[in-house]
């Protein structure tokens, strides 16, 4: 969703907001019971938290600001899941339009607007298999709605199931061998590699093999080059970043590289076509 998307979603939810007051003010009723009504205010909430909510982070909005629209619309979901008084919704409908242009719109507004581009990350799918797709589709569905750190753990799992089935292509004798060789040499880049493997099938591989070790029996096997290997190595350090607690940061910028280096070494690589 683009900056300017971002900022007529807003408009356009300021404008249901606004039109569900005027609604409330005139009619003479005290509980709100009429399904129609009930179901405006769910789908207000609804894109809310779908639409809105996830992406404010991109733009510099505070958590305390966040958490402030966070509850307000919590509020207003509970009141239309049961009969509820009219006042309470006019009272929890005035607090958003109060100051949401002020808190939310005017921010965005200023603010830079650097969201992720799917139009650049979706080509990632170019030459992805259907069981790669779907991992793959779930990570830009993360990376839509700025949710980085799930987006490079799905993307990377999508990566190493496509290193992983070109072994079993190649066949995990091979495999065997070339680690077993590059375990006994004594000199040159490979020399500190002191582990060797003997798998027989896919579920053994996943199961023993540690990713960093399959990247360097890789490239000994001439898969992959020495800086290739290296990005991949920064690939699969930031996915682990991810997926464990820790201050570093996986922002917009990271991601974009990362799904560029990963479709160019891997899925688009002759030597990994399956």
């Amino acid at each position: 969703m683009s900056k300017e998307e971002v900022i007529k979603c807003i408009n356009e939810l300021d404008k249901s907001l606004n039109s569900l007051s005027t609604y409330f003010d005139e009619c003479k009723i005290e509980f709100i019971t009429k399904k129609e009504t009930i179901n405006q205010v769910q789908l207000i909430a609804k894109k809310w938290f779908e639409d809105i909510e996830p992406i404010l982070e991109q733009f510099g909005i505070s958590e305390l600001i966040k958490k402030k629209y966070h509850d307000y619309f919590s509020q207003l979901l509970r009141l239309s899941l049961k009969t509820s008084w009219k006042k309470t919704y006019q009272k929890i409908i005035k607090g958003i339009l109060a100051n949401i242009k002020d808190d939310i719109l005017v921010v965005i507004m200023k603010s830079a607007g650097k969201i992720t581009s799917l139009a650049g990350l979706v080509k990632i799918l170019e030459n992805a298999t259907e069981e790669e797709t779907e991992y793959l589709n779930e990570a830009l569905g993360c990376a839509r709605y700025g949710f980085y750190r799930a987006s490079m753990v799905l993307v990377w799992s999508a990566v190493i199931h496509r290193i992983q089935k070109t072994v079993e292509k190649l066949g995990f004798s091979e495999f065997n061998k070339k680690s077993q060789e590059m375990k006994s040499k004594r000199e040159g880049r490979f020399k500190r590699f002191q582990k060797s493997f003997s798998v027989n099938s896919l579920s053994e591989l996943r199961a023993t093999v540690f990713d960093t070790d399959l990247l360097w029996v890789l490239e000994y096997w001439e898969l992959i080059d020495a800086n290739q290997h290296e990005r991949l190595s920064i690939c699969f350090t930031m996915r682990n970043n991810a997926a464990h607690p820790g201050e570093a940061p996986i922002t917009d910028v990271n991601l974009a590289s990362a799904f560029s280096d990963l479709k160019n070494i891997v899925f688009d690589n002759p030597k990994f076509k399956l």
